[in-house]
């Protein structure tokens, strides 16, 4: 009995080590995109780092959202409405520092529930879908214009945002969110992984539980990329 008595003693404590161990590993790793990451550009108005969001095979990749402030979102808008060759509104050096950051970018596109009046929910939703496409891609010539490395682009199709009985302003449901990839193990499934990552923080974070529960291509089982 005397040497189970001193294994126990020893038990404890080393238990406590290995889960100090564990808790540090993690924090240190959460640690390390806040010390080395560029800080939060004046564009951006919500910037949430996610780490270690794992795809179906449990291979982990760590994300950086950034929704734009109304500023830009309404200077992209009024760049859409009118498509004339002007200039995309400028990002500050802040900003090329955090897209050049990155291992990859994703550009997401939504459209807002509006459509024509007396046209078929069906044939409105494929219409708004084509255009939250749309957005994507010009958000996406946007962000490479900010871009001085080789950081490859992803267009995602968020789609269209299901209809609600209030009437109200819809801007807001054409956010302009970019996403950066900050890391990921090698074959992880990003699709898989930024899911995982958008359902890991939708209880705190009302945009990702709308992404995935509010538009029309974002609660299937995948995501939509556009070419």
């Amino acid at each position: 009995m005397a040497w189970f008595s001193r294994a126990a003693r020893w038990c404890v404590p080393v238990a406590w080590l290995a889960t100090g161990v564990g808790l540090a590993t993690a924090t240190t790793l959460e640690l390390k995109y806040v010390w080395f990451m560029p800080p939060t550009p004046p564009e951006v108005a919500r910037d949430i780092t996610v780490t270690d969001a794992q795809d179906k095979q449990g291979r982990h990749a760590s994300f950086r959202i950034l929704l734009f402030s109304d500023e830009f979102r309404w200077r992209l808008s009024s760049y859409e409405a009118t498509e004339d060759g002007a200039a995309f509104p400028a990002f500050t050096d802040e900003m090329k520092a955090v897209l050049n950051s990155a291992r990859e970018i994703i550009c997401v596109g939504a459209s807002s529930e509006e459509f024509a009046a007396g046209t078929s929910l069906k044939v409105g939703r494929a219409q708004e879908e084509w255009r939250a496409g749309r957005r994507a891609e010009r958000i996406a010539v946007w962000v490479r214009q900010g871009l001085s490395a080789p950081v490859p682009v992803r267009k995602l199709n968020i789609g269209h945002h299901a209809p609600t009985k209030a009437s109200k302003d819809t801007s807001d449901q054409r956010r302009v969110v970019v996403i950066l990839v900050l890391d990921h193990d090698k074959d992880a499934n990003i699709d898989e992984s930024l899911r995982s990552a958008m359902t890991q923080e939708a209880g705190r974070s009302p945009l990702f539980d709308s992404l995935l529960t509010d538009y029309s291509l974002g609660a299937g089982k995948a995501f939509t990329w556009v070419p």
